[in-house]
């Protein structure tokens, strides 16, 4: 077995360089963390196969303190800048989010809290922490703990069956990887956002760098070994390029910046002349391979607190030559003073000093998180989202009505508190009859009047829910019941692939029972989005699912007011106006990116007439004629990238009667035939 080979410090390079590049000028994932993936499988295979050859069995304890004296400096000095540069340099609005990730990095739990944010709709628009890099080392350190005990039930089974060493372990790791592959690629499809960060998702790319580790590559002659790592090579520069890693991984897709890593270590197992293996083994790349684990995390909390500090630099390419360069630096120092010198001190120790020196150096980190937070909590115990305001200060919709500009607006601290906007969500949500991303129920939340001359029923993803603070306003001031059928992720569409999350076909089975429900219900109005903003992907539109779903109701005799969704801003809005202010154009999106400028309307499919369907654009209450603000009359519009402030809705509330009111259909006399149904009214 190879003890040292350069060409493994130049693809831990080449993987580095990847994920900090694709980070920091293209946002977005380059396959680069599958390949630390697969060597740190190839390496600590053959350090615990060593290991049984030397003391005739695995000792899990002996190989984890080796870990701890390798990875623990590092990863506790970064954590520890990382709280201190978040005191320091990030925003209020950050600061609960950095601590609880910091706590789970420490204890190699981070990947799993991101999963559990992917279920939690709202959480998933939240700005990315400085520790959020640390999900991949959680996955490893998982890995580290499962490994010892793969490899012994191998040598087991082996012993028991009367199989040869190399046989019982190559078996069991290719079952292991069957296994595993195949719940990921099930995973994925079902649930892509959670099988990321699912260490059980992972564990075949590990498992391919052990069967890589055993197999007896140097027998393959020097031409067919060549090909394999340049092929391998071109595989991992090219993923990142072609595939949408953040959106297609962890699955079968995964195979192929895995197999590159595969190939180029199954490659390099001897010496080939004109290899990929000779190209990654040139000096530079094997000093960057030496400093590469320290490298990686230092790389993104360096951009998060760059960008935030320097929002202009933080934009331009030469912003990102200036992180790459301080990553290095900060690599460097840590590597050669921090790392080395704690390893070999800590070297000659015995495990059981090893974890408590590991015990000793977490115990204040954890100690100032838990006193930090109890200080945030405490903040945020005493801070209530009002649930009226006054409307000479706090104006809201009405600053950007027709005639606002006539009126100076009186100046007043923004509401809500963008460090508390995470806590002002509409009543469904905190009520729990709003369906979350799994749930298939058609649940229903009521408000208003229970006995109300007219019945509405809001149907919809969550950007129908944020409309039911209006609605609920207007209800009570009417007397009208409001009944609503919500569901994260979700549109109201008769096809579900319309919809962000059609996880486990709960949308498809949700927009069933919600349709069910609403031919029970019979209300007077059906209330829902008409369109899409625009995102980064795609303009504004109206999804062809949504007119088959209008139709459905026409054919039910129900009435429809569908309307113009609300802009979709592209950025955490509470963290920006904490950070650069209300009136600050950086907050603000201009309005042709937002919203299509002659957006169509499906008149055509439906009938031509529109007299079952009534569309409303409240588009002038969310953008001038030329952006689309943050803040607007002193409230907030939206607690996170999209999702509209309680307390903005309820300041549109009578804009949006108005619109209701001028309908297609006379609601004055909808509801006076109620009254009459009822005995209300007497002649």
């Amino acid at each position: 077995m190879d003890t040292y080979r350069g060409d493994i410090e130049g693809l831990r390079a080449l993987a580095a360089l990847l994920v900090a590049i694709f980070h920091i000028w293209m946002n977005k994932v380059s396959g680069g963390v599958d390949v630390f993936f697969v060597v740190s499988g190839y390496l600590i295979t053959l350090s615990l196969l060593r290991q049984s050859e030397r003391l005739g069995r695995v000792r899990p304890l002996l190989f984890w303190a080796g870990l701890a004296r390798r990875l623990l400096p590092a990863a506790l000095l970064v954590i520890a800048a990382v709280l201190l540069g978040t005191w320091l340099l990030l925003p209020r609005s950050l600061w609960m989010a950095s601590m609880k990730e910091s706590l789970a990095a420490m204890f190699y739990l981070e990947n799993w809290l991101l999963a559990f944010n992917s279920v939690d709709y709202l959480a998933r628009d939240n700005q990315p922490s400085p520790v959020q890099h640390y999900w991949a080392l959680s996955a490893q350190g998982q890995f580290y703990a499962l490994w010892p005990f793969v490899i012994m039930l191998a040598l087991y089974l082996g012993r028991l069956l009367a199989l040869g060493r190399r046989q019982a372990v190559l078996l069991t790791f290719a079952g292991v990887f069957v296994l595993s592959l195949v719940f990921s690629i099930i995973h994925t499809a079902a649930n892509q956002t959670f099988a990321y960060f699912n260490t059980f998702a992972r564990v075949w790319q590990f498992a391919l760098g052990g069967l890589v580790a055993i197999m007896p590559w140097a027998a393959l002659a020097e031409a067919p070994r060549r090909f394999m790592g340049w092929l391998g090579l071109a595989a991992i520069l090219s993923c990142g390029l072609v595939l949408d890693v953040s959106l297609s991984f962890p699955g079968y897709v995964a195979l192929w910046p895995s197999l590159g890593a595969a190939l180029i270590l199954a490659a390099g197992a001897s010496a080939v002349s004109n290899s990929a293996g000779g190209l990654l083994a040139i000096r530079p790349l094997v000093w960057l391979g030496g400093i590469s684990y320290a490298f990686y995390l230092w790389h993104w909390p360096i951009m998060i607190f760059f960008r935030a500090t320097f929002v202009e630099l933080g934009a331009v390419w030469y912003g990102g030559v200036m992180i790459m360069l301080l990553s290095l630096l900060l690599a460097w120092g840590t590597t050669r003073l921090v790392e080395k010198p704690l390893r070999a001190r800590l070297g000659t120790r015995s495990p059981g000093f090893v974890y408590a020196t590991a015990l000793v150096a977490v115990a204040p980190l954890v100690l100032a998180i838990a006193l930090w937070r109890n200080e945030v909590q405490g903040l945020a115990e005493h801070y209530q989202v009002p649930e009226t305001v006054d409307a000479v200060r706090y104006p809201g919709a009405r600053a950007l009505s027709a005639g606002a500009a006539e009126h100076v607006l009186e100046e007043a601290r923004v509401i809500p508190e963008p460090f508390m906007a995470s806590r002002d969500v509409p009543k469904p949500y905190r009520e729990g009859c709003h369906q979350g991303l799994l749930g298939s129920e058609a649940s229903a939340c009521h408000y208003g009047h229970a006995d109300g001359v007219l019945t509405i029923a809001v149907v919809g993803s969550s950007h129908a829910t944020h409309w039911v603070p209006a609605l609920e306003k207007i209800a009570l001031q009417r007397n009208w019941r409001l009944v609503s059928f919500t569901k994260n992720g979700c549109r109201f569409t008769a096809n579900a692939q319309e919809s962000p999350e059609n996880r486990e076909n709960s949308c498809a089975l949700w927009n069933d029972n919600v349709l069910a429900a609403l031919e029970r219900l019979a209300p007077d109005l059906v209330f829902t989005t008409a369109s899409v903003a625009a995102t980064a992907d795609r303009a504004e539109h109206v999804p062809p699912g949504y007119v088959v779903q209008w139709q459905k109701l026409q054919r039910m005799r129900l009435k429809i007011i569908a309307v113009r969704d609300t802009p979709f801003m592209g950025f955490h809005v509470p963290t920006c106006v904490d950070i650069n202010g209300a009136d600050s154009q950086r907050c603000s999106r201009p309005r042709e990116q937002a919203l299509a400028v002659d957006l169509r309307l499906p008149l055509e499919e439906l009938g031509g007439e529109g007299q079952a369907i009534h569309f409303i654009d409240m588009s002038d209450y969310f953008c001038t004629r030329d952006s689309c603000p943050a803040v607007a009359g002193n409230i907030l519009i939206y607690k996170d990238r999209s999702h509209v402030s309680t307390l903005y809705m309820k300041s549109l509330s009578g804009f949006l009667a108005e619109a209701i009111d001028r309908s297609a259909w006379s609601l004055a006399e909808r509801q006076a035939s109620r009254l009459l149904r009822r005995g209300a009214l007497v002649f």
